[in-house]
């Protein structure tokens, strides 16, 4: 008989700060964090929000639904699905920001999502009215569960050049990542590498760096196609990047109106896991860490494996969304 992965905690909006007007920091706590628990950097760590139905409070027993679910037909997402939206809410996905183990706290940072009409949809209008006191459940780790690295996509390996590559929606994970890179097991002045971000606002420009070595840019939308000025900054940042061979290869083609573009690989090359202090940089393939709107990231695949020819085991594609698609 199966049993659910997943573990759901009520968490309460104990802070709020306005960041910039696409980006709004949530800090989540309470009683019901009390077992939520993560044990070591969580880098690029997915988790789940459950926002409300209507924008209020939960009326969805979402712990007992998943503590009692048993069906070993039917796994509890597609049990989940099954319930009215009216009454289970919308589920979407986030990274952890940060996780502060002593004060139980979960820092989320959500973009205000905003189209045409002015609609953010169920999450960026959750987000933009949150209050204190504001309640909703969170599927994330256990603190007494098995520890793993599910969730976590950023696997670099032994390559000491990097590139990260995201949208808004991959800049919160972006930062948690470059924080990580200044804890073991990565060596201080060791890494290399470029972080490109686009973002729609000048404003939206964070006080976002990395370790030595690593350089962080940033390119502002500002009327210009989504994902236009972050590929054109990652084809100018390959020319001084270890490991490219600039030899075309052969890649398979994604629908991605049909198909969720996650191609997330956690095997190096040979030649990145053998690498060691001593290897000379220019045989330490990079590693690239790709993420967001999924168009312009397909976009950046077909060049950095197709046109350039860089191992696709050396790269993380993750299309977090779509235009004109709402998740799930």
């Amino acid at each position: 008989m199966s049993r659910p992965t997943a573990t759901a905690f009520e968490a309460e909006v104990t802070a709020i700060e306005d960041l910039s007007p696409t980006f709004r920091r949530l800090t989540l706590s309470g009683p019901g964090m009390e077992g939520f628990g993560i044990d070591h950097h969580p880098q690029d760590l997915r988790f789940k929000l459950i926002i409300p139905p209507g924008g209020g409070e939960p009326v969805f027993d979402l712990p007992a639904f998943l503590a009692d679910h048993e069906d070993p037909a039917l796994s509890w997402y597609q049990a989940w699905l099954q319930i009215d939206e009216n009454l289970r809410g919308f589920m979407r996905t986030y990274t952890v920001r940060e996780w502060r183990d002593a004060e139980r706290e979960l820092i989320v940072d959500m973009v205000l999502h905003a189209s045409t009409t002015g609609d953010g949809g169920p999450a960026g209008d959750w987000a933009a009215n949150a209050e204190i006191g504001s309640r909703l459940h969170v599927i994330g780790p256990a603190r007494d569960a098995p520890r793993g690295r599910g969730g976590i996509e950023f696997v670099p390996g032994a390559a000491e050049h990097l590139l990260l590559v995201g949208d808004e929606t991959a800049v919160p994970a972006i930062a948690s990542i470059l924080d990580s890179l200044s804890h073991p097991p990565y060596r201080s002045g060791a890494l290399t590498g470029e972080v490109v971000l686009e973002v729609p606002d000048a404003r939206d420009i964070l006080e976002i760096s990395g370790p030595p070595g690593i350089d962080v840019s940033w390119h502002v939308r500002d009327g210009h196609d989504h994902g236009v000025l972050m590929s054109a900054a990652v084809r100018r940042s390959l020319q001084h990047a270890p490991g490219v061979t600039d030899a075309p290869a052969e890649l398979d083609d994604i629908d991605i109106d049909a198909q969720i573009l996650w191609d997330v690989p956690r095997a190096l090359s040979s030649a990145a896991r053998s690498s060691t202090a001593t290897t000379p940089s220019t045989e330490r393939p990079f590693y690239a860490w790709i993420a967001g709107e999924a168009g312009a990231v397909k976009e950046i695949r077909r060049y950095l494996v197709r046109d350039v020819g860089i191992d696709r085991r050396q790269v993380a594609f993750m299309g977090y969304w779509r235009k004109g698609r709402a998740e799930g």
